[in-house]
């Protein structure tokens, strides 16, 4: 993990300084804004619902209203493409579902 947050700050640095004019590099406006990919890029890999994407999004808010079995949507949810999901991951998405707060 520490190698894929390295590897989004030095992108976004690499592409900072390749510009053949160096003017830019002194500019605060380009500093906030490099500042503001560097803290998206580490934030949105480190995002507690880095499991959540598309399809098992998508699934997880539709059974949400309904009732069931925890371990039978994430049997279902795990073949979807993505990261192996946990009993505790489902359960802490459908509560956090519930609870109306978004996807980070």
């Amino acid at each position: 993990m520490d190698s894929d947050r390295q590897h989004a700050v030095t992108t976004r640095l690499f592409e900072y300084v390749k510009s053949p004019s160096l003017r830019h590099l002194r500019d605060p406006n380009s500093i906030h804004k490099l500042a503001r990919e560097i803290v998206q890029a580490l934030d949105g890999a480190s995002s507690i619902w880095g499991k959540w994407g598309g399809p098992r999004e998508e699934v997880v808010k539709a059974a949400a209203p309904c009732w069931v079995p925890i371990e039978d949507l994430r049997a279902f949810l795990n073949a979807l493409p993505g990261p192996p999901l946990t009993k505790t991951d489902v359960e802490q998405r459908l509560r956090a579902i519930w609870e109306g707060k978004s996807k980070s």
